[in-house]
């Protein structure tokens, strides 16, 4: 579940939402007046971010050095058709 705290009151309480966070799953924005500043999130979460996050770039790079040669007029069609597909 995601909630949000003031920074104080995580501050304050740190050792219970850390417990909250990785025993019950639970998610937190911690705002310093209405202003979000940061998040804690169970480690598992940022692993699984982080490797869905990598996999996407090394993606990305294969699908340039893939298409490096292509025209950019065939790229762009490409694109058309895949935006127009998705729509």
């Amino acid at each position: 579940m995601l909630k949000k705290i003031s920074a104080q009151k995580a501050r304050q309480n740190f050792g219970e939402l850390m417990d909250e966070v990785r025993l019950r799953g639970d998610r937190y924005i911690v705002n310093r007046g209405a202003k979000p500043l940061v998040a804690v999130i169970p480690v598992e979460e940022y692993i699984a971010w982080e490797q869905a996050r990598e996999r996407l770039y090394s993606r990305i790079v294969e699908m340039r050095e893939k298409n490096k040669k292509e025209q950019s007029d065939q790229l762009e069609g490409q694109i058309r058709l895949a935006i127009e597909a998705v729509q």
